[in-house]
């Protein structure tokens, strides 16, 4: 029988290797993805600025399910490093006020049915001046907010993650009225277990260490390559191809049985991202 291959976490982009790239994930054995929108080359102060991007994201999910026999759950949302390029240009509080409309704009794309999570947004992965990461977290919880207004779940840009990181973030969801389980953490690490990640869902970075030491401490969690289908760094972060790989490994070093690895790739993104959204091809 085949195997559900999840990746949890992919950028394309038409200048890049965009369905091809997607026809050589299913080839592997991929079956899923979720879609993060990338920033587009325009002016973000501009009044239609997240909205011409939101569009676009659609656009690009649209041509991969007339391409491809993949689920594709698509993510949209203000990328949070977007926040610096404005305040450089407009002052922190006018960026502020523009990246709350970002939100505000995905979260009534994702309610009439365009998109379908709220994502990647947070807060930098790097020290940055504390008025900014005190924006940045009023941005964040916005964004568990209107999360939990359209119903759906969240992926967050964060700093690295460590299980006090995890508690802190699953506080923050605890007053911003949505469930712990539906905010997903991107970029995690082996954080499976209930006191290393709070409730707060992992999306693996699927490097060989992080999988399998994930898969020894149960399956809740997901895979994510975060591949960026950049033309000048292919294969970064990590190939379109790995995901399958990995999930091969685990299956034929016996670290994960078949209905574990149902539960990795098709069950846990069905339970955050809805049944009708991760289709059976198989």
């Amino acid at each position: 029988m085949k195997l559900p291959v999840f990746d949890n976490h992919v950028h394309l982009r038409r200048e890049g290797r965009f369905i091809e790239a997607v026809k050589e994930f299913e080839r592997k054995g991929g079956t899923g993805i979720l879609l993060v929108n990338l920033p587009i080359p325009s002016d973000a102060t501009r009044p239609d600025y997240f909205d011409s991007m939101y569009a676009e994201a659609e656009r690009l999910r649209d041509s991969l399910k007339a391409s491809t026999h993949i689920s594709v759950v698509l993510a949209i949302g203000p990328y949070p490093l977007t926040l610096l390029d404005l305040a450089e240009r407009t002052g922190l509080a006018r960026a502020e006020e523009l990246m709350l409309k970002g939100v505000e704009t995905a979260a009534e794309h994702i309610s009439c049915g365009k998109a379908d999570v709220l994502g990647e947004v947070g807060r930098p992965h790097f020290d940055v001046p504390g008025e900014v990461m005190e924006a940045s977290n009023r941005i964040l919880d916005a964004c568990m907010r209107e999360a939990r207004n359209a119903g759906c779940a969240v992926v967050l840009h964060t700093e690295d993650p460590t299980p006090g990181m995890m508690g802190a973030l699953a506080l923050m969801a605890d007053r911003a009225g949505i469930r712990r389980g539906m905010v997903v953490k991107h970029h995690c690490t082996d954080l499976v277990l209930d006191e290393e990640n709070h409730g707060i869902f992992p999306s693996v970075t699927a490097s060989r260490e992080n999988v399998f030491s994930a898969a020894s401490k149960g399956t809740r969690f997901m895979l994510e390559t975060d591949y960026i289908d950049d033309p000048a760094r292919p294969g970064a972060f990590m190939g379109i191809g790995t995901v399958p790989r990995r999930v091969r490994e685990l299956s034929e070093s016996g670290r994960c049985d078949e209905s574990a690895l149902w539960k990795i790739g098709f069950e846990n993104p069905a339970t955050l991202y809805g049944r009708d959204r991760i289709v059976q091809w198989w």
